[in-house]
C-alpha cells in the first residue's frame, strides 16, 4: 500500500485576525504630545538639579558650623605639646557635636553629604593639631632652655670662685650641646651657641669689673685671651662697655642721696672716655660720643649743688619734725580730752582752726623762704605757735571762721573795744596778717586802721 507523503507544520494555531497592512508611514515626532517630550524632560532636570544644590548647599552650612567648633577645640590645643593628648581632646569634643548635627538630619542624602565633607576637613584638622603641637613643643623647649642658660649665666656672674666660674661655663657649653641634638639643627647652629655664651659671659666679667682697681686692663685682658673679636663685633661689645660704665657711673651718683660719690662717678667719666678695646677699637665713638658728653655734663653739673643739696634735704627733714611737733604743742594747749577745762567743743574747734592755719602758714614759708637757715625755721615756727595761741585763746565759737591765707585770714571776729585794748593781740595779729616793715617789725597802727574798718564793715553788713 503506498504511503502518504508527511509533514511538520511550525504555525502555530491562533485566533488572531491577521493584520492590514499599508504602506503609510508615521513619524513619531510629528504629534503634539510627542512635541512635548524634551521639554517635560527639562522641566525634570531642573528639579532634579535644584534640588541636589539645595542639598549642597544645606550640607554646606552645616559643615561649615561644625568646622568653626572644631578650629575652636584647636586653638584650646595650641600650646599642648604632647600631640597624641591635643588629638585624642580634639576627638572626646568634637565628636558628639558631628552627632549632634548629624543626628537633627532628616534627609538621608544631605546626612551623607555632611558626613563625606566632614571626613575631609577631618584629615586637615589632625594635621593642624599635630603641627601645633609641635610648635608648642618647640617654643616650650626654647623657654625652657633660655630660663636654664640665663639661671646658669647668673651663677657665674655671682661666683668669684675661678673654679666654680669654669665649672659653670661647662655645664653652658652641655646644655647647649644638648639642645641642639634634641632638636637636630647641625654644627653651624651649635657653633654659633657656643659663640653666644662666650660673649655672655665675656660682657658679664667685664661688667663685674667695671668699677674696681684695672679693671680696664682686666677686661682687655679676658677679652684677648678668648679671641673675642672673632665673635662679638666691636660695636656690640663697645655699646656694652659703654652701657655697663653709664649704669655703674649713675649708681654712684644720685643727687641727693647723702651716700652719693660724686668723686668716683668722675674717675669712672675718665675711665669710659679713655677706653679702647685690646685691637684698639674705642669705645666712646661713633653716636656714643653725643650720649658720653652729655652724661658728662650732668654728673659734672649735679656734683657742684649736689652737698648743698644734701644738706638742703637733711635741713628739710630736721625742720619737718620740729614744726611738727610745735603744731602738735599748739593743738594741746586748745584740746585735751583728759583735762575737764580743755575738752570742751570750743576747745577742739579752737585747736582744728590754729592747727590748720598753723600748717598753711608753714607750707607758705618754706615755699617763700627757699634759702631760709635752720635756725631761723625755727624762730619762726616757735613764734607761730605763740602767735596762733594768742589769736585763738579764748576766742568763742561764733567768733570764728574758717582760716583761708587768701579770701579770710581775719577769720577771728573780735569786738572793736576789745581790739583797742589788747595791745599784744594787736602786735600778734599784725604779724601773722604781714603787716611787717622791710626789718620784720610789725606796723600796729596800719593794722589796726585795715582791721577797724574790716569789723566796720561785718557790723554794717
Amino acid at each position: 500500500m503506498p504511503k502518504i507523503p508527511t509533514f511538520e507544520s511550525t504555525a502555530r494555531p491562533t485566533t488572531e485576525v491577521g493584520s492590514i497592512t499599508t504602506g503609510i508611514q508615521v513619524s513619531p515626532t510629528s504629534t503634539i504630545a510627542a512635541k512635548l517630550l524634551p521639554a517635560s524632560d527639562q522641566l525634570a532636570n531642573y528639579a532634579i538639579k535644584k534640588r541636589d544644590n539645595e542639598e549642597k548647599l544645606i550640607a554646606k552650612k552645616a559643615i561649615l558650623e561644625l568646622k568653626s567648633e572644631s578650629d575652636k577645640i584647636i586653638e584650646s590645643q595650641k600650646d599642648n605639646i604632647s600631640e597624641e593628648e591635643s588629638i585624642n581632646n580634639w576627638k572626646q569634643n568634637f565628636t558628639p557635636l558631628i552627632k549632634q548635627k548629624t543626628s537633627s538630619i532628616t534627609n538621608r542624602r544631605v546626612k551623607k553629604l555632611v558626613e563625606d565633607g566632614i571626613n575631609l576637613e577631618n584629615s586637615e584638622s589632625i594635621y593642624h593639631l599635630k603641627q601645633n603641637s609641635f610648635k608648642a613643643y618647640e617654643k616650650e623647649s626654647a623657654k625652657i632652655y633660655n630660663d636654664d642658660i640665663n639661671a646658669d649665666v647668673a651663677k657665674f656672674k655671682s661666683e668669684t670662685n675661678p673654679n666654680l666660674k669654669d665649672k659653670y661655663r661647662d655645664q653652658l657649653y652641655l646644655k647647649a650641646e644638648l639642645y641642639n641634638e634634641e632638636h637636630m639643627l647641625g654644627s653651624n647652629d651649635l657653633k654659633k651657641r657656643i659663640e653666644a655664651i662666650d660673649s655672655v659671659l665675656l660682657l658679664t666679667d667685664a661688667d663685674s669689673f667695671i668699677g674696681t682697681p684695672d679693671a680696664v686692663e682686666k677686661i682687655k685682658k679676658i677679652d684677648k685671651d678668648i679671641n673675642g673679636t672673632k665673635f662679638l663685633s666691636d660695636e656690640i661689645f663697645n655699646n656694652s662697655i659703654y652701657n655697663s660704665y653709664k649704669q655703674k657711673i649713675e649708681s654712684v651718683a644720685v643727687k641727693g642721696d647723702p651716700n652719693a660719690d660724686y668723686e668716683e662717678a668722675e674717675r669712672l667719666l675718665n675711665e669710659l672716655e679713655n677706653f679702647e678695646r685690646y685691637n684698639g677699637s674705642k669705645t666712646v665713638s661713633g653716636k656714643r660720643e653725643a650720649e658720653f658728653a652729655t652724661l658728662k655734663q650732668k654728673i659734672l653739673t649735679e656734683s657742684i649743688g649736689h652737698d648743698t643739696f644734701v644738706r638742703k634735704i637733711e635741713q628739710g627733714n630736721k625742720f619737718y619734725t620740729y614744726q611738727t611737733e610745735q603744731q602738735k604743742l599748739l593743738e594741746s594747749s586748745f584740746f585735751n580730752s583728759m583735762i575737764p577745762t580743755l575738752n570742751k567743743v570750743i576747745n577742739k574747734e579752737r585747736a582744728s582752726e590754729a592747727s590748720l592755719e598753723y600748717e598753711s602758714r608753714i607750707d607758705l614759708y618754706v615755699e617763700s623762704n627757699p634759702d631760709a637757715s635752720y635756725p631761723e625755721q625755727q624762730q619762726y615756727a616757735r613764734q607761730l605757735r605763740i602767735d596762733l595761741y594768742d589769736k585763738y585763746q579764748d576766742v568763742k565759737t561764733e567768733q570764728i571762721t574758717a582760716f583761708n591765707l587768701e579770701e579770710n585770714k581775719f577769720n577771728v571776729i573780735r569786738e572793736t573795744n576789745v581790739i583797742v585794748e589788747a595791745k599784744n593781740i594787736l602786735i600778734t595779729m599784725s604779724r601773722l596778717n604781714g603787716y611787717v616793715d622791710e626789718e620784720g617789725n610789725p606796723e600796729v597802727i596800719r593794722f589796726y586802721n585795715d582791721y577797724i574798718k574790716i569789723l566796720k564793715s561785718r557790723q554794717e553788713g
